[in-house]
């Protein structure tokens, strides 16, 4: 499906021209980028720490994992309770950075490797996303729970949620399915 297509599916579900499909859009961006993770959505970034603090990329959605140049290891910890051992550097968020808690005597690294999901780019004629790339379907049916609540239609809201958690649960077995790693080890006695 393309841009265009999608614009023109909308009309044909709705049968109306005066909806504004690119509001909508973004309205369904917005509910769905919180919500939407999968291995198509992970990616890496090197972080520069300054005063035990790091700046979250602008695309940031949640941390995966975070690894530094030593051998220490990073964790998430609470504000409140900073209980971080000897090897270990604790951190947290605050706002859109990240505030890294070394142990007694320990060190920061100047640089960390932070693994996270990040949040797709709004989808144009111009440019495209991995959702809308991989699971147009989905977009079409939040654009179209949009569109119906514009019209106040409640019962083609109701319809289109529906249809939306379907294909949402289809993007979550496909992320399911595409995180199983590691080898397969077949064994004589697996075959009888």
């Amino acid at each position: 499906m393309t841009y265009d297509e999608l614009l023109e599916t909308i009309e044909s579900y709705t049968i109306r021209d005066d909806i504004p499909v690119t509001t909508m859009i973004r309205l369904a961006e917005a509910a769905l980028r919180p919500i939407t993770k999968h291995y198509l959505s992970e990616k890496t970034e090197i972080l520069y720490v300054v005063d035990d603090i790091a700046e979250l990329p602008s695309d940031f959605l949640e941390i995966r994992a975070i690894t530094g140049e030593s051998a220490q290891i990073y964790k998430p910890i609470s504000p409140s309770n900073a209980n971080v051992l000897d090897g270990q550097v604790g951190y947290y968020r605050i706002g859109e950075s990240l505030s890294f808690v070394p142990s007694t005597g320990g060190e920061v690294d100047d640089q960390v490797t932070l693994a996270y999901w990040y949040s797709f780019p709004a989808l144009t004629a111009d440019q495209s996303n991995w959702l809308f790339d991989r699971f147009p379907n989905i977009y079409l049916r939040a654009v179209l729970k949009e569109s119906f609540r514009w019209l106040k239609d409640m019962e083609g809201v109701s319809i289109e949620d529906a249809a939306l958690k379907e294909e949402l649960s289809y993007l979550m077995e496909d992320d399911r399915r595409g995180r199983q790693t590691g080898p397969i080890i077949w064994e004589s006695r697996s075959w009888q």
